[in-house]
């Protein structure tokens, strides 16, 4: 999975192929060519919920069984998690440990459908008390710094919209491609000035 580079400009194949010969110009073609899957901090469309264990080994995995109330652990040791990850109805959720913690997430959430990926949730907020403004403030990183963690790798976004609710401007920004939409939610308390990052949501398109 290759970083996303702005204003790359190869030089002509006839030139490449001079120079450095015909591995050279493959390996420049292909690197022109790529796109990253519209990913964040290692997580994103092409990831397997399967493999977050070892991903996330220090974590708390949890499957919670749509319309039962059904959490099933790996603990439980009977088997029911593999399945529930195959085939089940759900939400499988990773409270991240402070050893697992990447690019400031808390958490990762996954809703299956019959062990179908339908939607991630990268959650940033950290524990915390209080409801006074700079309170809720604290318990989230920065936007810029996640915002341009994305834009480094994934481009400016395509659309930015925003809307109030509950007292708190969100501000989203969205990127698209083939193969998902990755959405990321600032948010921004009226009357304040500091702008922090709520969660990605990320979408696979539907096949």
């Amino acid at each position: 999975m290759l970083p996303f580079v702005p204003f790359l400009r190869l030089p002509s194949r006839s030139v490449v192929r001079s120079v450095v010969g015909p591995a050279a110009v493959l390996a420049a073609l292909v690197f022109s060519t790529a796109v990253s899957a519209l990913d964040y901090a290692g997580v994103g469309p092409t990831t397997d919920p399967g493999g977050l264990r070892e991903q996330f080994p220090a974590s708390r995995h949890e499957f919670w069984q749509r319309g039962t109330g059904t959490i099933v652990r790996p603990e439980d040791d009977d088997g029911r998690f593999e399945t529930m990850l195959r085939e089940g109805d759900g939400l499988y959720i990773v409270k991240l440990s402070p050893d697992d913690t990447r690019g400031d997430m808390t958490a990762v959430s996954v809703s299956l459908d019959h062990g179908k990926v339908r939607r991630w949730i990268l959650s940033f907020e950290r524990p915390g008390a209080g409801t006074k403004p700079e309170q809720i403030e604290a318990r989230y990183p920065g936007c810029k710094r996640v915002l341009d963690t994305i834009a480094e790798r994934h481009g400016p976004p395509r659309d930015f919209t925003t809307r109030i609710e509950d007292g708190m401007q969100h501000r989203l920004r969205t990127w698209v491609d083939a193969e998902s939409t990755l959405r990321l939610d600032c948010g921004k308390l009226l009357k304040r000035n500091p702008i922090f990052a709520i969660d990605i949501e990320i979408t696979p398109t539907s096949k």
